[in-house]
């Protein structure tokens, strides 16, 4: 008895996979709102069992948008934050940046969409925000340290702004901006932003 409940435990843990999985893959495809049926379609399970699964839709998506966020935490890392020369430290931003953008986009246009809608998922891009400009404030502390308090402020509200996904997503999307040409663009305007002009130490 004991392995037959298992056995259908472990069926629907590997069923409820497969449609988390399937509503991601729509995603990132593009697709902002699937429905049930395009979700049951891909994944193999029937419409009824998705929500055999799943209150409803909203839960889903919860749910999917979470286990995508926790695939990808480990690209919200940077090794040796704020070690390094000031060019070692930009490029490591700009790669992570990048690397984390090609990895989430699709998915964070989705949680953007709904998140006005569902109050857990507005947390969740309020906290990944406050999160990535902690790292900001961290890898060019000796920079920002030496301005002045109006200026510090002034130049890391910049340098959060032009690293943010959202502007990434403007050069690469509305820009049509290469991920080169996307990593020198900020590479060029950091480098001004956190150099001090010529003479001034």
């Amino acid at each position: 008895m004991t392995i037959a409940v298992d056995g259908r435990h472990a069926r629907r843990d590997a069923n409820r996979d497969k449609v988390v999985d399937a509503l991601l893959d729509l995603f990132r495809e593009g697709e902002l709102a699937p429905s049930a049926a395009q979700v049951a379609e891909r994944s193999g399970v029937s419409h009824r069992s998705v929500f055999r699964y799943f209150e409803d839709l909203d839960q889903l998506c919860r749910v999917s948008i979470e286990r995508h966020a926790a695939s990808v935490a480990h690209l919200l890392e940077i090794d040796d934050l704020g070690k390094g020369s000031l060019t070692e430290r930009i490029d490591a931003l700009i790669d992570t940046r990048l690397e984390l953008y090609d990895a989430v986009a699709p998915i964070v246009r989705v949680t953007r969409v709904r998140a006005p809608f569902q109050p857990l998922l507005e947390e969740r891009l309020a906290a990944d925000r406050a999160r990535l400009d902690r790292q900001v404030n961290e890898q060019f502390a000796t920079e920002l340290a030496n301005l002045d308090p109006h200026e510090r402020d002034a130049i890391s509200r910049a340098i959060h702004t032009m690293c943010s996904l959202d502007s990434v997503e403007l050069l690469r999307q509305s820009n049509q901006l290469s991920r080169a040409d996307t990593a020198e663009v900020l590479r060029t305007a950091l480098g001004r932003l956190l150099t001090p002009p010529r003479g001034i130490e």
